[in-house]
């Protein structure tokens, strides 16, 4: 029975907005990331180091590709768990419907920035083993 009531209650507020920019401001992080990343790192000689065949410049840009990925996805798993809950609630206030509306264009949103972080994170392959 608590199952039910806690799948009919609503998400919470920090839920929506997480579901609607939590992608965003991921791209954000790792756009300008693997940015300073890639220009500075390879002029300040820090990819002339090489651990396990791969430059130290690479494993950086994957590291933080990963680190935005993991919130990118997650926003995009929030926004489809909470559009699918709000599809088998009745509408209930003008309230609700801004609340939804965050949530069910959230989740289609965020797997585009999950896409661009994906290919925006593929270069990384051609210098793998240096700058």
């Amino acid at each position: 029975m608590s199952a039910h009531i806690i799948e009919m209650t609503p998400p919470r507020m920090f839920r929506r907005w997480f579901s609607f920019l939590g992608g965003g401001f991921a791209w954000t992080f790792h756009l300008m990331t693997i940015y300073l990343v890639g220009e500075f790192g390879c002029v300040s000689g820090f990819g002339l180091h090489v651990y396990a065949g791969v430059s130290a410049v690479a494993w950086l840009i994957i590291i933080v590709s990963a680190m935005s990925l993991i919130p990118a996805v997650a926003a995009t798993w929030v926004g489809y768990a909470d559009a699918r809950r709000d599809a088998r609630q009745p509408e209930k206030s003008r309230y609700e419907e801004g609340a939804r509306y965050l949530s069910s264009f959230g989740w289609p949103l965020n797997a585009v920035f999950t896409m661009i972080i994906l290919v925006e994170s593929l270069p990384v392959f051609a210098y793998l083993g240096g700058c």
